[in-house]
């Protein structure tokens, strides 16, 4: 079954619960991921349908967005739980616990966690630059690259035993409630996890309710400026992976509708067994044509001939 997240109604579109559901239906779907930027007022909207009509497939944390945070604050990182505030790590656990309790609550097998980031200098744009110019796989951005691999090395020790610690919580929590808890590939460099920290964080957990979650854009962009490759990545913990997000990308832009892009969704297709989640996440920026146009490249593409 190919599940598409609802973020692609999260900026000037549908707001009405109930015609999101029929929206996605009319699209030929009958999946669904719920996401970040849904408000409590609009699932409560659309919950009377969610069982009936479609299958909540996964839910992206935080869900439903918190009461009194405005809407264009809503953010899979809005709470980071790599923070070194006690605080603001407590309450991002606090949340997302209250997102394993929907997801349980509404028969979703995942939930998909950022995971947060490491406290360094951010180094965005230089990447960007240095892609931009054409210059990221020559001598001085190979020389960047060493050197922002040699800093974010010397800076994570701290970040990411937030991170296990958030996780012992959440995980001791999904496993009460038979919930996986799906941990995400980043698309910027400073954040968490890169390809090692996924395998520790797997470690750490094995034979709980932790898998891995893959994000085929962010793969490929992440490759673009000279990191690792979304082929290593699938290689190393596709035996792990609970779901993935698909979309296309080029170059630095993600998000975009399948087939609009340079993705080589032939790459990816051999990993994706039959219990894999398979989430359309594309951005609001992309018109209902070009979704549309979407749905029937990706089931091509992905499930024709496959499952």
């Amino acid at each position: 079954m190919l599940g598409i997240s609802t973020c692609w109604w999260s900026i000037n579109r549908v707001s009405v619960g109930e015609e999101i559901v029929s929206d996605i239906l009319e699209l030929g779907l009958k999946g669904v991921e719920l996401e970040y930027r849904i408000s409590n007022a609009v699932f409560q909207q659309m919950k009377s349908r969610l069982k009936k009509d479609l299958t909540v497939l996964s839910i992206h944390n935080f869900f439903p967005f918190p009461e009194g945070i405005p809407t264009n604050k809503a953010s899979g990182d809005l709470f980071l739980l790599s923070s070194t505030d006690r605080d603001e790590s407590s309450r991002a656990v606090k949340f997302s616990i209250k997102t394993i309790e929907h997801a349980h609550e509404l028969g979703a097998r995942a939930v998909i966690f950022h995971l947060g980031k490491v406290d360094m200098p951010v180094p965005t744009q230089d990447f960007f630059r240095l892609y931009r110019s054409g210059r990221i796989c020559e001598k001085e951005g190979l020389a960047f690259i060493k050197e922002q691999k040699i800093i974010r090395q010397a800076s994570k020790k701290k970040n990411l035993e937030a991170v296990l610690l958030s996780l012992e919580e959440l995980n001791r929590e999904a496993e009460k409630k038979g919930i996986l808890l799906g941990i995400e590939n980043r698309y910027h460099f400073h954040e968490i996890p890169d390809l090692e920290e996924i395998g520790i964080i797997l470690r750490k957990f094995k034979g709980g309710g932790i898998r891995y979650w893959h994000d085929v854009g962010h793969a490929k962009v992440q490759e673009n400026i000279g990191l690792t490759s979304q082929k290593d990545i699938l290689e190393a913990y596709s035996q792990d992976m609970i779901g993935i997000h698909l979309h296309d990308a080029r170059g630095l832009d993600d998000h975009l509708a399948p087939g609009q892009g340079e993705m080589d969704f032939n790459e990816i297709k051999p990993f994706l067994k039959p219990s894999i989640i398979k989430i359309l996440e594309v951005h609001p920026k992309v018109k209902r044509k070009g979704l549309m146009g979407g749905i029937r490249f990706i089931k091509k593409a992905i499930f024709e001939n496959n499952q």
